[in-house]
């Protein structure tokens, strides 16, 4: 059974380590002729609220400041991904596609959701090498999205420098 790849979901935590896994979900986009989805997941726990006041206010209103907060951190990292995109580009003799998605929640739901709303063929994404005892107990994004996707994942070996 062949599998059509028009669309590859790269998946980033947005890391400088992650950049071979970058270049690989590059090869397979020209290789196939395939658009690129840079996707990158946000835990609530890498996000702090900016100000302790909020919690303070009446719940409307401490969700509108939470959703604005939100939405400019979703903004800045989408500008942040895209400087990097053109950077690395531009080095490049080569036009591969990109869209950018910056989302909340746990990473593996938000890779596997964003390959089955984009219709992908692919998931590029790099796995770092940690203990045993850390994979038992918490396991890896990489392993979730490889046992759970129904597409093939290819996961790229990277380093945490």
């Amino acid at each position: 059974m062949a599998v059509n790849i028009d669309a590859i979901v790269y998946a980033s935590d947005a890391s400088k380590g992650s950049r071979i896994a970058f270049e690989a979900a590059i090869n397979q986009a020209v290789k196939h002729q395939a658009t690129i989805i840079y996707v990158h997941a946000v835990s609530k726990n890498d996000v702090v609220t900016p100000d302790i006041s909020y919690s303070y206010l009446p719940s409307d209103i401490e969700k509108l400041h939470s959703a604005q907060h939100r939405n400019e951190l979703i903004e800045k990292l989408k500008a942040r991904i895209h400087r990097y995109i053109e950077e690395k580009l531009s080095h490049l003799d080569i036009e591969v596609q990109f869209s950018i998605c910056v989302q909340f929640g746990n990473p593996e739901v938000v890779i596997l959701n964003t390959a089955n709303r984009f219709n992908a063929g692919l998931i590029v994404m790099g796995n770092r090498k940690t203990s045993e005892l850390s994979r038992v107990f918490l396991g890896s994004t990489a392993n979730k999205v490889l046992h759970k996707s129904e597409v093939p994942v290819l996961i790229v070996p990277i380093t945490n420098k």
